[in-house]
C-alpha cells in the first residue's frame, strides 16, 4: 500500500503478461466456462465474456509469456483451432484459473481482466480536444517541467490533448533543442538534418529560411510517414513581426464537414500528390488531404498550400479537388480558426505536426533578429511516454 489509508489492491508482477501494474478495484464473484468463452461475474454486479484464444495466448505463465522480456513465446498456430475452456474456478488468492483442452491450466489476475473489459481505461490516453474560440496554447514554466514529475506530466498531457504546448524560460542556447525533446523520445532525422535552424539564409532551400510570412501548413507532408511532433526553440526574436500562427486541422475539418460535406469527403478520400523536389532529393506521396479515423473524425492533415504536384485524377475529380482546397484554405485563415503566439528567447513551442498547422508572420530584419532551432519526434513517442508515466504512477501507488 502507498499509505495506511489506501485499501486498493494491485496486481502482482507474476500474475500479468506485461510490465504494468493493475489496480484490483473489484473481485471475481462467480466464473464459468462455455467452450470458446469464459464468463466472469464481478463483485460490482457486471459480467463480461472473454474469448478463449485471447486468454490462452496471453497467459502470464512461462510457457506462454517469457518471464524476463514479457513477450509471448507461444505462437498462435501452436494452439489448436478449437482451443476451449473446459473448466474455470476462482483460486484462494482471487485469481481466475482456467483449464483448457490443450496445455496446462493458467491463471489470470482480476486487475488485468478488468483492464480488458469493454469501456476500460487502463490502456487509454487522455482524449484529444478540438480547439474552440479563444483558444490559447497552454504555457508551462521550464523549472516546473524540468524539475518535477507533475510538471512534466502536465506538459506532455497538454501536448497530447491540445496538440500544442509552450515551455517558457529554457536556456536560450543552441544545445537546448538537442536535450529537452529527448525527455520524450528519440529525435527523427530528415533531409533538413537532425536539427535545423529557422533563420534567414542567403542560400535558402525553403521559404522558412527567409523573412517571408509563411501560410499555415504541416511540415513534410511529402513523406510517407509525416513527422508526428515538431519542437521549435526560440534563441532570438526581437524583430518586428515574426509571430507564430497556429490552427487546429481537426477543428477546420469538422467545420468544413458541417458546412460542405461534399468538399470534406473529397479531401478525405481522393489522393493528392504531395511533392518536394530539390537538387538532391525527390519526395512524393499520394494521400488524401485529411486523415480520418474509423468513425470519420478528423485526426490530422497533410496541409500544404504549396508542395503539391499535378493531380492525377479525372477532370471531374481535379475540378472537385481545386474547389474543395479553395474552401478549406479560406476556412483555415479565418480569424476564428487562427491562434497567434509570440515566442520570446528561451521559449520552446511543441506541437503535433500531423494535426496542428503552423506558420508565421513576415518579419523585418532591420528591426532585429529572429532565430529558431527545431527538430522532429514521432507522435508515438509522446504516447509511449504518457503510458509509462501512468504505469509508474500505478506502480508507486502499489508500494
Amino acid at each position: 500500500m502507498a499509505d495506511g489509508h489506501n485499501t486498493l489492491q494491485f496486481s502482482k508482477p507474476e500474475n500479468v503478461p506485461d510490465f504494468d501494474t493493475y489496480p484490483v478495484s473489484r473481485t471475481l464473484k462467480t466464473v464459468r466456462s462455455e467452450g470458446r468463452a469464459v464468463y466472469v461475474a464481478w463483485s460490482d454486479g457486471t459480467e463480461h465474456r472473454y474469448h478463449a484464444e485471447l486468454l490462452r495466448e496471453n497467459a502470464p505463465e512461462a510457457e506462454t509469456t517469457h518471464p524476463v522480456t514479457r513477450e509471448q513465446v507461444i505462437n498462435l498456430l501452436d494452439l489448436p483451432k478449437d482451443v476451449s475452456a473446459i473448466d474455470a474456478r476462482i483460486t484462494a488468492d482471487g485469481l481466475l484459473e482456467v483449464s483448457w483442452n490443450w496445455g496446462n491450466p493458467t491463471c489470470f489476475d482480476p486487475g488485468w481482466l478488468s483492464a480488458l473489459a469493454p469501456g476500460a481505461e487502463a490502456f487509454s490516453l487522455p482524449e484529444r480536444q478540438v480547439w474552440t474560440d479563444g483558444m490559447r496554447v497552454p504555457r508551462f514554466a521550464a523549472r516546473d517541467v524540468e524539475d518535477t514529475v507533475e510538471g512534466f506530466e502536465a506538459f506532455c498531457t497538454a501536448l497530447h490533448v491540445w496538440g500544442a504546448a509552450i515551455v517558457e524560460g529554457l536556456p536560450a542556447t543552441e544545445t537546448t533543442i538537442e536535450t529537452f525533446p529527448r525527455k520524450i523520445g528519440p529525435i527523427r532525422d530528415t533531409n533538413f538534418g537532425m536539427f535545423f535552424d529557422v533563420i534567414n539564409k542567403p542560400d535558402a532551400d525553403s521559404n522558412a529560411y527567409t523573412t517571408l510570412g509563411l501560410p499555415l501548413h504541416t511540415d513534410l507532408p511529402t513523406r510517407e510517414y509525416m513527422p508526428g511532433l515538431q519542437f521549435l526553440h526560440c534563441l532570438q526574436n526581437d524583430a518586428q513581426g515574426g509571430e507564430s500562427t497556429l490552427a487546429d486541422a481537426r477543428r477546420i475539418g469538422e467545420a468544413l464537414k458541417t458546412h460542405d460535406k461534399d468538399a470534406f469527403d473529397t479531401l478525405a478520400t481522393l489522393p493528392i500528390t504531395f511533392a518536394n523536389t530539390a537538387k538532391t532529393t525527390d519526395y512524393r506521396v499520394d494521400a488524401p488531404f485529411f486523415e480520418v479515423d474509423a468513425s470519420g473524425k478528423v485526426t490530422g492533415s497533410r496541409w500544404a498550400t504549396w508542395l503539391r504536384g499535378p493531380f492525377k485524377g479525372s477532370f471531374e475529380d481535379t475540378d472537385a479537388l481545386y474547389s474543395a482546397l479553395r474552401k478549406v484554405f479560406a476556412l483555415g485563415i479565418s480569424p476564428e480558426m487562427m491562434v497567434t503566439e509570440r515566442l520570446n528567447a528561451g521559449d520552446m513551442l511543441a506541437f503535433d505536426n500531423r494535426r496542428v498547422l503552423h506558420g508565421r508572420n513576415a518579419y523585418d530584419l532591420s528591426t532585429g533578429g529572429r532565430h529558431l532551432r527545431g527538430c522532429y519526434l514521432e507522435r508515438e513517442e509522446l504516447e509511449s511516454r504518457l503510458r509509462i508515466i501512468a504505469r509508474e504512477k500505478r506502480r508507486a501507488a502499489s508500494l
